[in-house]
């Protein structure tokens, strides 16, 4: 029954597709002008590649280590990806993004993923009066040591964002409109498992083979 699996479908919109999506258009307020560099393309990553393709980014540039993630990244959107693992002969992963940035890097960075390194690595590459976004969970004991006044005079800024700085009342229906409209194609992230199949979609999930298993008891 269509209306049933589209409620299956539903079930994560208020949780890692909201946080993903709300962070590109709510948090940074992106927009056709911007340049968006997403780090990790698991379902909030590939959410927040999905917002800014409804906010009309001229770029959207996805970084991860799963050749599946980054093919889905640039199908959902993306118009560059960068694979962590694989970077070009001599560059760095802050020179890549910059080169898939018109060399000044972007304006806007969303991190997934809460790694430390790439947290610092979003900082060194943004562009000047850009803003870093972190909506993945660090360590508890990182610190971020940074040498203020060189970013103070550039304009960045770093800030964090909850659950996409969302209202779940009003910005859910706003997605479901869009997926009913074609424009946010959550099924593609989705995957409908029976219940008792839970260590499987775990294991798919952790592998990258799908990135939102739902798990249905009917």
């Amino acid at each position: 029954m269509k209306d049933k699996r589209e409620l299956q479908l539903f079930a994560p919109l208020g949780c890692g597709i909201q946080t993903g999506s709300g962070t590109v258009l709510n948090a940074a307020k992106a927009g056709p002008e911007d340049i968006v560099c997403i780090i990790g393309l698991g379902g909030v990553g590939l959410s927040a590649v999905m917002g800014a393709k409804v906010a009309g980014c001229r770029s959207i540039i996805g970084i991860d280590r799963v050749a599946s993630r980054l093919k889905l990244a640039q199908e959902l959107g993306c118009t560059a990806v960068i694979d962590g693992s694989d970077l070009p002969s001599g560059k760095t992963l802050s020179e890549a993004v910059r080169d898939a940035s018109e060399g000044l890097g972007p304006n806007i960075t969303i991190d997934t993923t809460g790694v430390p390194t790439l947290i610092k690595s979003a900082i060194e590459w943004a562009r000047n009066m850009g803003k870093v976004v972190q909506v993945g969970s660090a360590p508890f004991d990182f610190r971020l040591d940074i040498d203020v006044f060189p970013y103070m005079v550039r304009g960045i800024q770093y800030i964090g964002a909850v659950e996409g700085q969302a209202y779940p009342p009003e910005y859910v229906p706003k997605m479901i409109k869009w997926y009913r409209e074609g424009r946010f194609p959550i099924d593609r992230l989705m995957k409908l498992m029976p219940a008792d199949q839970f260590e499987q979609a775990l294991k798919e999930m952790h592998d990258g083979e799908t990135i939102k298993p739902i798990l249905t008891w009917s």
